[in-house]
């Protein structure tokens, strides 16, 4: 959280002369009248831990809040040897955000060297579809009363920044525009006529990013808080509100989180409703990735059913019921397969190569190999993640196949032997497409598109008592967790059966 000492929103030099300041900028009408130096409006900060206590004070608390103040901007050298000293174009006297005549860098300069260290190469190009909704963001036009959103974009983008080149300086000033992003997301949030608005869900999504890529600990309150909203946002807007333009790229670059969460917490969700599958796309055909996540949308139902009926407190399961679930996973699974048969068929060239093992950089393993001899290679990073998702889902289901009391009578059986066969191999796949994942062509959304399927992978090594799998799968998250991307490590020291309750117990912000 941040605190800022005083509630006059006047200049500093106008607050020390005790006179009423107009808030002019970059120097206020005070000042240039008085031919004094005008210091800005930047207050000193004082940090705290941001819990998931803290975030809950704020966004619940009844008192109105003061204005957010509209962000302000370094003026940066992008060099990167300048970077990697930290020399930044300010005067030293001055604070680190100083708003002044000598702040002229953008946002959206700022926001594009982000995106240019986060969308992965072959997905810059403008003829590219995007890959990541951020990179359909509006942050240039009318934003109206909604000021969180540029705020959320600068805490994201300082902090990436800062992180890259290892600046304490960047890092710090990123929370503490985070901090008043949240106090801004507050006062929307208890607004009408701001609650759906775009603009609304694109702040909240931003700071969820900001989230998943800057969990400290094992503390990922924060990210399950806000996903909880984000996810009842959405809802409360409906299908309906998502076919437009603007709106339906928010809804899916949601809809893929939205779909790992009820997965990884085994429970229904409403995305894979029948209106949430058909509606948004009124406008827009769906790509092959979308056909993908309607499939998967669909498993967490049977999923959170198969908890319920193996659950030591539930009532002994009727062989009906299990033949029903068999029965459904079974389905899902052509339809898996189907999915994949016509995506090699609709393509010209193949969708992934054998490639000779390269080293994962590493900053604890002087000599990280790939798991097996050789490693897989694709041709885009889109490409990439479809087969993580769609490896990923056949696991789930073989995953809960095996869970499943046998019936000798079962219509549906299939050989167990051939069944943990197919769950080596495609846990296997999964590892053997890391090395590409983790190379700096995929940039930030390589590695942050690792967790999810690699921790399934490395939950089946685990049953199949394949040790120096699995701990090659843990040694993968420590790397991660090295280069700034702790979520994976986070889950991986949590056993698999606990993963639901430790995803949900958190209340969310609306």
């Amino acid at each position: 959280m941040v605190g800022v000492a005083g509630k006059s929103q006047g200049c500093n030099t106008c607050r020390k002369r005790r006179v009423k300041c107009d808030q002019g900028r970059p120097s206020c009408g005070q000042c240039t009248k008085s031919k004094r130096q005008c210091t800005g409006y930047q207050r000193n900060r004082h940090f705290k831990n941001l819990s998931a206590l803290d975030r809950d004070t704020l966004i619940l608390r009844k008192q109105p809040l003061n204005p957010v103040t509209e962000p302000s901007f370094i003026k940066y050298d992008y060099s990167e040897l300048n970077l990697k000293q930290g020399a930044r174009n300010v005067n030293s006297e001055s604070s680190v955000l100083e708003q002044s005549e000598k702040v002229s860098t953008s946002l959206s300069q700022l926001f594009g060297h982000f995106l240019s260290n986060y969308i992965p190469q072959g997905g810059k190009a403008k003829q590219d579809p995007p890959v990541s909704w951020l990179q359909t963001v509006n942050i240039t036009g009318n934003l109206g009363n909604n000021t969180s959103l540029p705020l959320a974009i600068t805490a994201l983008s300082l902090v990436r920044l800062g992180r890259k080149y290892q600046n304490a300086e960047l890092q710090n000033e990123g929370i503490a525009v985070y901090g008043q992003a949240l106090e801004g997301i507050q006062t929307i949030l208890s607004s009408d006529n701001l609650f759906f608005e775009d603009q609304t869900l694109a702040s909240c999504m931003t700071l969820l990013v900001f989230e998943v890529l800057e969990a400290s600990g094992s503390n990922v309150r924060g990210w399950i808080s806000h996903i909880q909203g984000i996810s009842r946002l959405f809802q409360l807007r409906g299908p309906g509100l998502h076919i437009s333009e603007s709106s339906h790229r928010l809804f899916l670059g949601f809809r893929r989180t939205g779909i790992i969460y009820a997965l990884a917490t085994r429970r229904s969700s409403y995305l894979g409703n029948e209106e949430w599958l058909t509606i948004p796309w009124q406008r827009v055909p769906k790509s092959d990735f979308h056909h993908l996540l309607d499939i998967m949308a669909r498993m967490p139902g049977p999923i959170e059913r198969t908890e319920f009926a193996i659950s030591m407190d539930a009532i002994l399961p009727s062989p009906t019921e299990m033949e029903s679930l068999r029965k459904r996973y079974w389905a899902i699974e052509r339809q898996l397969r189907t999915w994949y048969i016509n995506l090699v068929d609709s393509s010209t060239t193949p969708l992934h190569s054998e490639m000779s093992p390269r080293t994962i950089a590493s900053a604890t393993l002087s000599d990280f190999q790939p798991l097996t001899d050789s490693s897989l290679d694709f041709p885009s990073f889109e490409i990439a993640r479809m087969h993580l998702f769609y490896w990923a889902a056949l696991l789930l289901i073989y995953n809960n196949l095996t869970s499943i009391p046998s019936s000798s009578t079962s219509l549906h059986q299939f050989p167990q032997v051939r069944l943990l066969s197919e769950i080596h191999t495609t846990a296997t796949l999964i590892a053997r497409s890391i090395p590409y994942l983790l190379s700096p062509e995929t940039e930030t959304m390589g590695p942050q598109n690792v967790c999810f399927s690699l921790r399934i992978a490395m939950h089946a090594f685990s049953e199949l008592g394949e040790d120096k799998e699995e701990r090659w799968c843990r040694d993968v998250f420590d790397t991660l967790d090295n280069r700034g991307f702790p979520f994976g490590k986070i889950l991986a020291n949590v056993k698999w059966e606990d993963i639901p309750q430790f995803l949900t117990a958190v209340r969310c912000f609306i």
